[in-house]
Protein backbone atom coordinates (compact mmCIF):
# COMPACT_ATOMS: atom_id res chain seq x y z
CA UNK A 1 0.00 0.00 0.00
CA UNK A 2 1.75 3.33 -1.03
CA UNK A 3 2.24 5.88 1.25
CA UNK A 4 0.11 9.37 0.69
CA UNK A 5 3.18 10.94 1.94
CA UNK A 6 5.39 9.24 -1.08
CA UNK A 7 7.52 5.93 -0.70
CA UNK A 8 6.88 3.07 2.01
CA UNK A 9 4.54 4.04 4.79
CA UNK A 10 5.37 3.80 8.16
CA UNK A 11 4.66 3.65 11.43
CA UNK A 12 6.77 5.89 13.85
CA UNK A 13 7.12 5.19 17.77
CA UNK A 14 9.50 6.93 20.37
CA UNK A 15 12.11 4.18 22.46
CA UNK A 16 12.55 4.94 25.91
CA UNK A 17 13.72 2.74 29.12
CA UNK A 18 10.18 2.94 30.51
CA UNK A 19 7.68 -0.13 30.70
CA UNK A 20 4.93 2.38 29.26
CA UNK A 21 7.65 2.90 25.85
CA UNK A 22 8.27 -0.59 25.63
CA UNK A 23 4.31 -1.85 25.84
CA UNK A 24 4.33 1.34 22.90
CA UNK A 25 6.76 -0.35 20.71
CA UNK A 26 5.01 -3.86 21.19
CA UNK A 27 1.85 -1.67 19.91
CA UNK A 28 3.50 -0.09 17.12
CA UNK A 29 5.23 -3.36 16.05
CA UNK A 30 1.67 -4.89 15.89
CA UNK A 31 0.05 -1.81 14.14
CA UNK A 32 2.66 -1.92 11.42
CA UNK A 33 2.42 -5.90 11.19
CA UNK A 34 -0.77 -5.56 10.26
CA UNK A 35 -0.65 -3.05 7.69
CA UNK A 36 2.21 -4.02 6.56
CA UNK A 37 4.05 -1.02 7.34
CA UNK A 38 7.53 -0.30 8.10
CA UNK A 39 8.26 -0.12 11.63
CA UNK A 40 10.53 3.39 12.74
CA UNK A 41 12.17 3.51 16.22
CA UNK A 42 12.68 6.82 17.37
CA UNK A 43 15.31 8.55 19.39
CA UNK A 44 15.31 11.78 20.52
CA UNK A 45 18.97 12.21 21.99
CA UNK A 46 18.87 15.73 24.25
CA UNK A 47 22.07 16.70 25.56
CA UNK A 48 20.72 18.37 29.09
CA UNK A 49 21.37 15.39 31.23
CA UNK A 50 18.43 16.15 33.30
CA UNK A 51 16.20 15.79 30.82
CA UNK A 52 17.58 12.70 29.47
CA UNK A 53 17.34 9.65 32.28
CA UNK A 54 18.27 7.24 30.04
CA UNK A 55 22.01 9.00 29.47
CA UNK A 56 23.18 11.37 26.78
CA UNK A 57 24.66 9.47 24.70
CA UNK A 58 24.83 7.75 21.31
CA UNK A 59 25.92 4.40 22.77
CA UNK A 60 22.84 4.42 25.20
CA UNK A 61 20.46 5.63 22.87
CA UNK A 62 21.57 2.72 20.23
CA UNK A 63 21.47 0.39 23.15
CA UNK A 64 18.01 1.42 23.60
CA UNK A 65 17.12 0.63 19.75
CA UNK A 66 18.88 -2.73 19.64
CA UNK A 67 16.50 -3.52 22.77
CA UNK A 68 13.31 -1.97 21.09
CA UNK A 69 14.01 -3.59 17.97
CA UNK A 70 14.46 -7.01 19.58
CA UNK A 71 11.47 -6.64 21.04
CA UNK A 72 9.69 -5.59 17.94
CA UNK A 73 10.99 -8.40 16.13
CA UNK A 74 9.64 -11.25 18.89
CA UNK A 75 6.27 -9.62 18.03
CA UNK A 76 6.59 -9.67 14.34
CA UNK A 77 9.53 -11.20 13.26
CA UNK A 78 9.29 -10.16 9.50
CA UNK A 79 8.58 -6.47 10.39
CA UNK A 80 10.68 -3.81 8.46
CA UNK A 81 12.30 -1.56 10.93
CA UNK A 82 14.59 1.37 10.73
CA UNK A 83 15.90 3.37 13.79
CA UNK A 84 16.80 7.05 13.71
CA UNK A 85 18.62 9.25 16.40
CA UNK A 86 17.64 13.26 16.09
CA UNK A 87 19.34 15.38 18.25
CA UNK A 88 16.64 17.39 20.59
CA UNK A 89 14.08 16.47 22.63
CA UNK A 90 12.02 13.07 22.04
CA UNK A 91 8.45 15.12 21.13
CA UNK A 92 10.53 17.27 18.71
CA UNK A 93 12.05 14.12 17.09
CA UNK A 94 8.44 12.77 16.89
CA UNK A 95 7.38 15.48 15.54
CA UNK A 96 9.96 15.89 13.04
CA UNK A 97 9.03 12.34 12.49
CA UNK A 98 5.19 12.89 12.45
CA UNK A 99 6.07 14.43 8.75
CA UNK A 100 6.48 11.51 7.02
CA UNK A 101 4.49 8.41 9.20
CA UNK A 102 1.00 7.72 8.85
CA UNK A 103 1.03 6.52 12.62
CA UNK A 104 2.67 8.06 15.59
CA UNK A 105 2.57 5.75 18.70
CA UNK A 106 2.58 7.59 22.10
CA UNK A 107 3.68 6.31 25.12
CA UNK A 108 1.45 7.12 28.70
CA UNK A 109 4.43 8.40 30.32
CA UNK A 110 3.79 11.69 32.15
CA UNK A 111 -0.47 11.28 31.24
CA UNK A 112 -0.95 11.98 34.69
CA UNK A 113 -4.72 11.92 34.93
CA UNK A 114 -5.02 13.83 38.64
CA UNK A 115 -3.29 16.85 37.23
CA UNK A 116 -4.38 19.54 35.20
CA UNK A 117 -5.19 20.26 31.56
CA UNK A 118 -2.29 21.10 29.66
CA UNK A 119 -0.90 21.04 26.16
CA UNK A 120 2.58 20.62 27.24
CA UNK A 121 2.52 17.35 28.65
CA UNK A 122 4.26 15.45 25.86
CA UNK A 123 1.74 13.22 24.65
CA UNK A 124 -0.62 16.15 24.67
CA UNK A 125 1.84 18.44 22.80
CA UNK A 126 1.96 15.51 20.31
CA UNK A 127 -1.63 14.85 19.53
CA UNK A 128 -2.38 18.45 19.24
CA UNK A 129 0.91 18.99 16.47
CA UNK A 130 1.45 15.81 15.20
CA UNK A 131 1.28 16.03 11.54
CA UNK A 132 -0.54 12.21 11.70
CA UNK A 133 -3.21 10.51 13.48
CA UNK A 134 -1.51 9.47 16.67
CA UNK A 135 -2.07 6.29 19.02
CA UNK A 136 -2.13 6.25 22.65
CA UNK A 137 -0.96 2.90 23.59
CA UNK A 138 -2.61 1.72 26.91
CA UNK A 139 -3.31 -1.56 28.66
CA UNK A 140 -2.05 -4.23 26.28
CA UNK A 141 -4.36 -7.65 25.72
CA UNK A 142 -6.89 -5.76 24.16
CA UNK A 143 -6.54 -6.43 20.80
CA UNK A 144 -9.44 -8.78 19.71
CA UNK A 145 -11.81 -6.34 22.04
CA UNK A 146 -14.12 -3.78 20.20
CA UNK A 147 -13.39 -0.60 18.59
CA UNK A 148 -14.81 1.86 19.59
CA UNK A 149 -15.32 5.38 17.39
CA UNK A 150 -17.35 8.53 18.66
CA UNK A 151 -18.61 10.90 15.20
CA UNK A 152 -20.25 13.65 15.03
CA UNK A 153 -21.49 16.30 11.81
CA UNK A 154 -17.98 17.31 11.35
CA UNK A 155 -15.22 15.90 8.54
CA UNK A 156 -13.07 15.15 11.60
CA UNK A 157 -16.18 12.94 12.71
CA UNK A 158 -16.17 11.53 9.05
CA UNK A 159 -12.74 11.06 9.29
CA UNK A 160 -12.47 9.09 12.34
CA UNK A 161 -15.22 6.83 11.44
CA UNK A 162 -12.63 5.54 8.27
CA UNK A 163 -10.00 5.30 10.84
CA UNK A 164 -12.40 2.99 13.03
CA UNK A 165 -13.60 0.41 9.81
CA UNK A 166 -10.02 0.20 8.69
CA UNK A 167 -9.07 -0.30 12.60
CA UNK A 168 -11.57 -3.16 12.92
CA UNK A 169 -11.55 -4.96 9.59
CA UNK A 170 -7.71 -5.26 10.21
CA UNK A 171 -8.55 -6.87 13.95
CA UNK A 172 -11.70 -8.52 12.98
CA UNK A 173 -13.09 -7.24 15.74
CA UNK A 174 -16.80 -5.63 16.12
CA UNK A 175 -16.78 -2.25 15.94
CA UNK A 176 -19.69 0.23 17.83
CA UNK A 177 -19.99 3.41 16.43
CA UNK A 178 -21.61 5.84 19.16
CA UNK A 179 -23.20 9.43 18.22
CA UNK A 180 -23.58 11.63 21.67
CA UNK A 181 -26.89 14.04 21.23
CA UNK A 182 -26.94 16.25 24.32
CA UNK A 183 -30.69 15.42 25.54
CA UNK A 184 -33.00 12.89 24.56
CA UNK A 185 -35.84 14.68 25.22
CA UNK A 186 -34.98 17.17 22.23
CA UNK A 187 -34.60 14.06 19.70
CA UNK A 188 -38.34 12.55 20.49
CA UNK A 189 -38.53 11.79 16.77
CA UNK A 190 -35.08 9.71 16.66
CA UNK A 191 -33.46 12.00 14.26
CA UNK A 192 -30.11 11.52 15.46
CA UNK A 193 -30.17 7.54 15.15
CA UNK A 194 -31.41 8.21 11.65
CA UNK A 195 -28.37 10.69 10.80
CA UNK A 196 -26.30 8.11 12.47
CA UNK A 197 -27.25 5.31 10.45
CA UNK A 198 -26.81 7.61 7.11
CA UNK A 199 -23.64 8.81 8.37
CA UNK A 200 -22.30 4.88 8.52
CA UNK A 201 -24.12 3.45 5.47
CA UNK A 202 -21.17 4.14 2.93
CA UNK A 203 -18.58 2.57 5.17
CA UNK A 204 -20.94 -0.28 5.98
CA UNK A 205 -20.57 -1.06 2.30
CA UNK A 206 -16.93 -0.43 1.73
CA UNK A 207 -16.58 -2.67 4.84
CA UNK A 208 -19.24 -6.05 4.57
CA UNK A 209 -17.26 -8.01 6.70
CA UNK A 210 -17.49 -5.78 9.77
CA UNK A 211 -19.82 -6.32 12.12
CA UNK A 212 -21.61 -3.18 13.21
CA UNK A 213 -23.43 -1.47 16.26
CA UNK A 214 -24.84 1.71 16.05
CA UNK A 215 -25.58 3.37 19.29
CA UNK A 216 -27.08 6.92 20.37
CA UNK A 217 -26.45 7.66 23.92
CA UNK A 218 -27.28 10.91 25.48
CA UNK A 219 -25.04 13.67 27.88
CA UNK A 220 -21.82 15.12 27.85
CA UNK A 221 -19.91 12.91 25.06
CA UNK A 222 -16.27 12.96 26.70
CA UNK A 223 -17.96 11.27 30.07
CA UNK A 224 -20.13 8.56 27.59
CA UNK A 225 -16.93 7.36 25.74
CA UNK A 226 -14.57 7.19 28.48
CA UNK A 227 -17.06 5.31 30.31
CA UNK A 228 -18.12 2.85 27.32
CA UNK A 229 -13.88 2.34 26.55
CA UNK A 230 -14.04 0.14 29.55
CA UNK A 231 -15.33 -2.70 27.17
CA UNK A 232 -13.21 -2.13 24.20
CA UNK A 233 -9.76 -2.47 22.78
CA UNK A 234 -9.32 1.20 21.10
CA UNK A 235 -11.06 4.24 20.85
CA UNK A 236 -11.43 6.55 18.16
CA UNK A 237 -11.90 10.50 18.07
CA UNK A 238 -11.40 13.29 15.75
CA UNK A 239 -8.79 15.52 16.97
CA UNK A 240 -10.57 18.93 16.51
CA UNK A 241 -14.32 18.13 17.19
CA UNK A 242 -16.40 20.57 15.44
CA UNK A 243 -14.58 23.50 15.92
CA UNK A 244 -11.46 22.78 14.46
CA UNK A 245 -10.14 26.68 14.46
CA UNK A 246 -10.97 26.59 18.28
CA UNK A 247 -8.64 24.45 20.08
CA UNK A 248 -5.23 22.85 18.34
CA UNK A 249 -7.02 19.66 20.40
CA UNK A 250 -10.61 19.59 21.11
CA UNK A 251 -11.75 19.02 24.39
CA UNK A 252 -13.20 15.24 24.09
CA UNK A 253 -9.80 14.10 22.40
CA UNK A 254 -7.66 15.76 25.61
CA UNK A 255 -10.01 14.30 28.01
CA UNK A 256 -10.41 10.76 26.27
CA UNK A 257 -6.50 10.52 25.69
CA UNK A 258 -6.22 11.12 29.12
CA UNK A 259 -9.03 9.14 30.69
CA UNK A 260 -9.93 6.45 28.14
CA UNK A 261 -9.65 2.78 30.00
CA UNK A 262 -8.39 1.48 26.23
CA UNK A 263 -5.67 2.26 23.59
CA UNK A 264 -7.01 5.78 22.34
CA UNK A 265 -6.77 7.10 18.37
CA UNK A 266 -6.98 11.23 18.10
CA UNK A 267 -7.38 11.23 14.22
CA UNK A 268 -5.94 14.12 12.67
CA UNK A 269 -7.16 15.20 8.73
CA UNK A 270 -4.29 16.04 6.99
CA UNK A 271 -4.22 16.90 3.35
CA UNK A 272 -2.11 14.78 1.37
CA UNK A 273 1.56 16.32 1.32
CA UNK A 274 4.68 16.66 -0.34
CA UNK A 275 6.43 14.69 1.98
CA UNK A 276 9.37 12.61 0.81
CA UNK A 277 10.21 9.64 3.08
CA UNK A 278 13.58 9.66 4.49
Amino acid sequence: MPSQRGGVPRIAVGVGSSAATHAAVRMAAREAALRGYELRLVYGLHRVPEELPDGASFPAAETLLDHATAAARAVAPQLTISTVIHEGTQTAALLRESRFAELLVLDADGLDTSAGWSLDIPAMRLASRADCTVLLARDEGRDEWPVLVGVDPSTGGERALEFAFDAAALRDSDLVVVRVGPDDKADPDGVVAAQLAETVEPWQEKYPDVRVRREVRYGEPAPVLIDLSRDAGLLVVGACGQRPRSAPLAPVAQAVLRHASCATAIVRRIPPGDHAVR
